[in-house]
Order: structure tokens, then C-alpha cells, then sequence
């Protein structure tokens, strides 16, 4: 048999075999990936990555014929009180049909607040609020999505809201309970939740509803000034591993996914990590919810074990959502009283980690400057902190505006007008409010490059048209 033949099909609740572990595709391990393929048993993609960059969801389409593959959506925003954009939800369904894919993925988390993208999953009060928004934008959601399983995931906090009802663990439970999905479990964020709270690891994560859990994240972080991130860049550390034991052990052999996003080591040491993890799935007792017989999962009627009035519109979370967007994008940081009821640390924190993810999110935009990656991420960083954040699409925003930046010197220059030339092929902007929109209409332009090189760029109708690049001399 041929080691590049498609994987078996799976069964059950999207996904759920023994021992089955994945990886997140990404561009610096596909090769490896491709020459080894059953080193994993499915792969997930960023969802957003794929309406982003065409050529990302031709990838997907054309792995799909290899694994697996479970689109894993960042910006629906399911928290946000003010409701999800239908517009994605229809995006999101439209990848999993081409896809064929066995579950979908998203977060118990907001991205946007006030009309302001915030850029970052940012963690929910544990409110039955909060729970009935999920609710409600789930629900939404469904209706354009395929019939498949949506998972939800737990957010990692870098601020907490002041007057949380409820514990983690309940918080969940009244999601799975309301929602009717069961949880994709980032027992990374739950790690990084106790050891921020100064909680055990292994009783935070028995207090989450865990006989719902259908797959799990695993990831690696790092300690910085006293609190953990779950970084998706660092080695998964040996207490992680421990902790998806101990759950694995309650929860029965469910599918384990390992995320790595930057800072990519040899393959052999992710294919140690992916191998551990499979040992440990592989061992997990068999219990009567983990096979394919486990019962569907039921969504409590609208307003069960609700207060009066808990229909009304959720005003009191999304003004505090709106006041924490201001807080996070502002182009200054706000002053200690403009922060309440927020902890002014956790705003400064959390803003900082806002400014670096704005960096990581452009960077890969830009492929031929990711040759001068050090260089490059130095200058990414003064160009973040000083332009304001665009109200969408900001990774393209950045990524012009680093490329014209790197334009200016003399060792990047060639590398960087082609990328940006690519950009500009694909979008328009950016504007004098610094927001860029695609680019319907077809384009064709050259770009003069040192030593007598012309570059043209030609794309045609449409916003995911294929863009050529076609070089000439004088």
C-alpha cells in the first residue's frame, strides 16, 4: 500500500477512534508531513487562513484526499453579545462542504466588541449571561452550517471580568448543556488557567463537564514575569502531558491534536511530541461514551432554568465587551481610571500580547521577507506599535505597511516589494482610516526590481482569483 493512500474513514461523532492523533497543517512542517503522512491520523486548518489566502484553501482541498482535515474557526466570535456575522458562519460552511469534513471547531470566546475587532480570543465572563449569548449565537450558526458536530473550545484568559457567577468548570457545563455541542477541550488553556489562578491543574479540570469532551488540544507555553501563555511556540511541557492523561483517563481514547505555530524545531521533535501523544490516547480506557454508541447531545429548551427576563437583549455584556475592545485596541494606553472595573495589569498584559499576535499575524502574509524573519520581526514591531489597528482584515493591513517599511532598506527591499506587490494584487488599501478591503476587479501591475528585474502581477475577476507572478528583463 501506497504510504501517501488516503486514512481510513472515521465513525462516530465526527471523529473518535482509538488512539487517532492529529496536528495543525501548517507551511513549516508540510513537507515533512507529506513525506510521512502516517505520523498523523487528520490534520486541522485555520479556518480563517483558507478565506485569507487562496492558495491556503487549495492546500486543504488537496490534503483532504490524505487525511482528514477539521476546520478550526478563530473570528466567529460566539461570545460576543451583539450577535456573529451570518457572513461567516456561510464562509465557515462553505470550507467544511469543500472539505467533506468529519467536525467543525470554534471557541467559547469573543473577538469583537463595540464594532472594534479586538484581534485576540478573548475569555468570557462565567455568567449564565454569558452562556445564554453562546447559546443564541450557536444556534445562529447552525442553521448555515452542514450537519456535522461543532465543537467548542476553552479559552485561555489573560483578563478576568469582575463578578464571575460561576466556576470554570460550571461555566462549561452550562455551555455544553445550552448549546447542545460537545467540547474540543485545550487542556493547554486549562493548564494555563489554574497555574494563573494559583488552582491545581488536574481539579480544574475534573470540575469541566469531561464525559463531553470529544477531542482534545494540546499545546506548549512559557512563564513570563510570573504567568503562563499558552504560546502554540514553545515544547509541550511534561505537566501538560500529565494533565492529558489524567483526563484521558476519564474522557476514554478521544482524538488528540497538537498545535504548533511558531518557532518550529526539527520534525523528529514534533513527531516525539505527536508520538507521545499517542501512546497516552492509545492507553486510555474504554468507557460506554467513548465508542461510536455514545448518545447525541442534547440542548436544553430555550430559557430552561433561566430568571425572568433572561431573554431580554444582553446590554450589561455587551457595553463591558464594547468598554474592554476600547481598552484593548486603543492606540495609547488608557490610564488606571479608564480601566475599571478591569485590573489595569491584566489590560497592559493583555495588550501587549495583542501587539505581538498582530506581528505573528502578518508575518506569514509576507513569505519572501520570512527569509529575514529576526530583521523582519523587529521591524514589524515599530510599524504595530505605530499605526492604530484596522477594523478588519489588519493582518493584510500590517503586512503592507511592514512591507513598505522594509522597502526602505536596501537588504530587503527586493524581497519585499514582491510580496508587497502581491498584496496589492489582492487588495485595496490601505485607506486613510488604515482599513484594506479585497480586490474584486482584476488587476495587473510591475514592479522594478534592483538589477534590472521586472516583476508583473496578474489577477483576474474576483477576490480569490489566483494571482500569477511573471518576471522579465530590460
Amino acid at each position: 500500500m501506497s504510504d501517501l493512500a488516503p486514512s481510513p474513514p472515521v465513525v462516530g461523532v465526527g471523529l473518535v477512534g482509538v488512539g487517532l492523533v492529529g496536528v495543525g497543517f501548517r507551511p513549516e512542517i508540510a513537507a515533512d508531513l507529506l513525506a510521512a503522512p502516517r505520523t498523523v491520523d487528520f490534520v486541522e486548518v485555520v479556518a480563517e487562513t483558507c478565506f485569507a489566502s487562496p492558495a491556503a484553501r487549495r492546500e486543504a482541498a488537496a490534503i483532504a484526499r490524505i487525511w482528514p482535515v477539521v476546520p478550526h474557526g478563530v473570528k466567529l466570535s460566539l461570545g460576543s453579545a451583539a450577535g456573529i456575522e451570518l457572513d461567516r458562519a456561510r464562509r465557515l460552511g462553505a470550507l467544511c462542504r469543500e472539505l467533506a469534513a468529519p467536525v467543525v471547531s470554534e471557541h467559547v470566546a469573543f473577538v469583537r466588541g463595540g464594532g472594534r475587532e479586538i484581534g485576540h480570543l478573548t475569555a468570557l465572563p462565567y455568567t449564565l449571561e454569558a452562556a445564554r449569548v453562546v447559546a443564541r449565537n450557536v444556534a445562529a450558526a447552525r442553521r448555515v452550517l452542514p450537519d456535522i458536530p461543532l465543537l467548542l473550545e476553552n479559552a485561555a484568559w489573560t483578563l478576568r471580568f469582575p463578578g464571575d457567577a460561576l466556576d470554570e468548570g460550571a461555566f462549561y457545563a452550562e455551555i455544553v448543556a445550552r448549546t447542545g455541542c460537545d467540547l474540543l477541550l485545550d487542556i493547554g488553556n486549562v493548564y494555563a488557567n489554574a497555574v494563573n489562578a494559583g488552582v491545581d491543574p488536574g481539579e480544574l479540570a475534573r470540575s469541566y463537564p469531561l464525559e463531553r469532551v470529544a477531542m482534545i488540544h494540546l499545546a506548549g507555553g512559557v512563564r513570563e514575569h510570573g504567568f503562563y501563555f499558552d504560546t502554540h511556540a514553545h515544547p509541550v511541557p511534561e505537566p501538560v502531558f500529565a494533565l492529558l492523561a489524567a483526563v484521558l483517563s476519564r474522557t476514554g481514547p478521544v482524538p488528540v491534536l497538537l498545535e504548533r505555530d511558531a518557532a518550529f524545531p526539527p520534525f523528529a521533535a514534533l513527531a516525539a511530541e505527536i508520538a507521545t501523544a499517542r501512546a497516552l490516547a492509545g492507553a486510555a480506557p474504554r468507557h460506554p461514551t467513548s465508542d461510536a454508541a455514545r448518545p447525541a447531545a442534547r440542548a436544553l429548551p430555550p430559557g430552561s432554568s433561566d430568571p425572568p427576563g433572561s431573554s431580554d437583549p444582553p446590554a450589561a455584556l455587551a457595553l463591558a465587551q464594547a468598554h474592554v475592545a476600547e481598552l484593548l485596541t486603543a492606540q495609547r494606553d488608557p490610564a488606571p481610571d479608564a480601566a475599571r472595573p478591569f485590573d489595569p495589569g491584566e489590560i497592559a498584559r493583555s495588550r501587549a500580547i495583542l501587539q505581538r499576535k498582530r506581528v505573528d499575524d502578518a508575518l506569514p502574509l509576507l513569505p519572501r521577507l520570512a527569509c529575514h524573519r529576526e530583521v523582519v520581526e523587529r521591524l514589524a514591531a515599530r510599524c504595530v506599535e505605530a499605526s492604530p489597528r484596522a477594523g478588519r482584515l489588519t493582518a493584510v493591513a500590517d503586512a503592507i505597511r511592514i512591507a513598505a517599511a522594509a522597502e526602505a532598506d536596501a537588504r530587503l527591499a527586493p524581497d519585499a516589494s514582491v510580496d508587497r506587490l502581491l498584496l496589492r494584487a489582492r487588495f485595496v488599501g490601505p485607506a486613510a482610516d488604515g482599513s484594506v478591503r479585497p480586490r474584486r476587479l482584476p488587476f495587473v501591475r510591475r514592479e522594478r526590481l534592483p538589477g534590472g528585474r521586472v516583476i508583473w502581477a496578474v489577477k483576474g475577476m474576483g477576490s480569490s482569483a489566483e494571482v500569477r507572478l511573471v518576471e522579465t528583463r530590460r
